[in-house]
C-alpha cells in the first residue's frame, strides 16, 4: 500500500524543500541513491493505529495529483495563471492549520504550471512552497527521509521523479505521531480543495461538449476520495478549525453524492458545487 503522505500533498516541491528555493545551474548527472545515507528519525511512535490506517487507506486509493492535473489540462482550456493563488499575497493568519492548507493549494498550482511547462510560474510557486514548508518545520522531515539527494538532483527531472517514487514507500516512517498525521491530512485537504477548484474553474470554461462531459464526470468522481478525506478528518474533530473545514467538505460531498449518475449532473448542479468550493478556498487564502 503506497504511503503518499507528503509525496501526494507536496508532490515535486517535497523534493525541493532542502534546496532553499531553486538553483539555476544545470547538472544532469544524477546521484546514485545507494551513495546517500538518510538520517534516522528517532521520534517515539505514538500514532493512533486506527487513524493511521484511515490515512493509509485514503492515500492508497487516490489518483496522483499530477495525473489529475494532466486530465484537467487535456480539456482544451489554455493555461491561465490568473486562476491560481497569488504567490505575492501574504496570508492574513499565522495559524499553522491555515498555512498547511495553503501549502497544499500552492503545491497544486505549482504542479499545474509544471504540467503546462510554465517555468517562471513554477519557480515562483516553488519559492513560496519551500518557504511555507520550512516555516511549518517540514524541511527536517524531508531531510530525514532523503538526505541531500533532492538538492544534488535538482535540475534532473527524471531523478526527481524517481526520488518521489521512492518517497511513496519511505515516507511512511514520518507518520509516527497523531500530530504528524494531522499535518499530512491538512496538506492533503489543501491539495484536494485546489484540485476541486481547478476542476470547476477549468470545467466552466470548456466549450466542447465531449470535454464538458469529461469535466462533469471528473467532478462527480471526486465523491469517492472526498468521502475518505472527511473520514480521516473526523478523527480530529476535537480541533475546532478542522471540524469546521470538515463540515464544509461534507456539504460539498453531499451535493456531489446526491447525483447518482454523472450524466445527471446539470449546469446548475455544477455551478452550485463550484460556488461552495470557491468560497471555501477563498476563506483559506484571505
Amino acid at each position: 500500500m503506497n504511503k503518499l503522505i507528503l509525496a501526494s500533498t507536496i508532490t515535486l516541491s517535497v523534493a525541493l524543500i532542502s534546496c532553499g528555493g531553486g538553483n539555476k545551474e544545470e547538472n544532469h548527472d544524477s546521484i546514485d541513491s545507494t551513495t546517500v545515507e538518510t538520517v534516522k528519525d528517532t521520534t517515539p511512535v505514538t500514532v493512533n493505529e486506527e487513524t493511521k490506517f484511515k490515512f493509509d487507506f485514503a492515500m492508497a486509493n487516490i489518483p496522483a495529483p499530477v495525473a489529475s492535473i494532466n486530465e484537467l489540462s487535456s480539456w482544451g482550456v489554455p493555461y491561465n495563471v490568473s486562476l491560481l493563488a497569488d504567490t505575492k499575497k501574504q496570508l492574513s493568519t499565522s495559524s499553522e492549520f491555515t498555512k498547511s492548507l495553503a501549502l497544499g493549494i500552492y503545491n497544486i498550482d505549482m504542479s499545474y504550471a509544471m504540467v503546462n511547462n510554465k517555468g517562471e510560474d513554477v519557480l515562483n510557486y516553488m519559492k513560496t512552497v519551500v518557504k511555507l514548508a520550512d516555516n511549518l518545520g517540514l524541511k527536517s522531515a524531508i531531510d530525514n527521509m532523503l538526505g541531500k539527494r533532492a538538492e544534488m538532483n535538482l535540475s534532473n527531472k527524471d531523478s526527481l521523479l524517481t526520488i518521489l517514487d521512492q518517497m511513496y514507500t519511505k515516507s511512511d516512517s514520518y507518520l509516527r505521531t497523531n500530530e504528524r498525521v494531522y499535518t499530512a491530512t491538512t496538506l492533503f485537504a489543501g491539495s484536494w480543495i485546489e484540485g476541486l477548484y481547478l476542476t470547476c474553474k477549468i470545467g466552466e470554461s470548456v466549450t466542447d461538449a465531449a470535454a464538458k462531459e469529461k469535466a462533469y464526470k471528473h467532478l462527480w468522481d471526486q465523491r469517492f476520495y472526498l468521502k475518505n478525506l472527511t473520514e480521516i478528518l473526523n478523527d480530529f474533530k476535537d480541533k475546532k478549525e478542522c471540524d469546521k473545514l470538515n463540515s464544509e467538505l461534507k456539504a460539498i460531498h453531499a451535493d456531489i453524492d446526491a447525483i447518482k449518475d454523472p450524466k445527471n449532473m446539470k449546469d446548475d448542479n455544477f455551478k452550485s458545487i463550484a460556488n461552495k468550493i470557491y468560497a471555501l478556498r477563498a476563506s483559506i487564502l484571505k
